[in-house]
C-alpha cells in the first residue's frame, strides 16, 4: 500500500475553485459563496473569542489581586507550624520521590513558598522559596521563573 497513490475519500468535497468552469448550472459558484460566508462568520467568531480571552484575563487579574491578602494571612499562619514545608513535601507522593536526606534538611529552614503570576498571567509565573538563615546557602530567597514565549515555548530562570 506504500506505493498506492493517495486518493481523496469519496465523502470529501474537493476545494471549490472559483476559476473553474461552471458545469453545475451555477451551483459551483453558490458553493464558493457559501464557503466565503462561512469564512466570514469564522473570522467574527475568532474576534469574539479574542475579546472573551481579554475579558477573562481582566477578571482573573482582578481576583488575583483580591486573593493576595488571603494568601498573606494563610502564609503567616503556615509560618507558625514547625517544619510545615518539610512535612508537606515529604508527604507528597511525586515530590517525596525526588528528595534525598540533604533536601529534607534544607526544607527544615524553609519558611514560605509564594507563587507570583506575571501581570498578564498568560506569559508565566515565579515560584519563590523563602528560607531562614541556614548552613546550606547564603540566599534567604530562591526563585524559579517560568516564562511562556509568544510561540508557546516554556523557558526558565532560577536564582544562582
Amino acid at each position: 500500500m506504500a506505493n498506492a497513490q493517495a486518493q481523496a475519500s469519496p465523502r470529501k468535497m474537493p476545494k471549490l475553485d472559483p476559476a473553474a468552469a461552471d458545469t453545475n448550472g451555477g451551483k459551483s459558484q453558490d458553493g464558493q459563496d457559501i464557503l466565503e460566508q462561512i469564512d466570514s462568520i469564522q473570522s467574527q467568531l475568532d474576534s469574539l473569542n479574542d475579546s472573551a480571552s481579554d475579558e477573562i484575563l481582566k477578571v482573573e487579574q482582578k481576583f488575583n489581586q483580591m486573593r493576595k491578602p488571603h494568601y498573606k494571612k494563610r502564609g503567616e499562619l503556615i509560618g507558625k507550624i514547625p517544619d510545615f514545608w518539610l512535612n508537606t513535601f515529604i508527604n507528597h507522593p511525586q515530590i517525596a520521590a525526588l528528595l534525598d536526606e540533604t533536601d529534607e534538611e534544607v526544607l527544615r529552614y524553609m519558611e514560605q513558598l509564594i507563587v507570583e503570576e506575571t501581570e498578564d498571567i498568560r506569559s508565566g509565573y515565579t515560584i519563590i522559596f523563602q528560607f531562614k538563615t541556614n548552613p546550606f546557602f547564603e540566599n534567604t530567597e530562591l526563585k524559579k521563573e517560568f516564562t511562556m514565549s509568544e510561540s508557546g515555548e516554556m523557558g526558565t530562570t532560577e536564582t544562582k
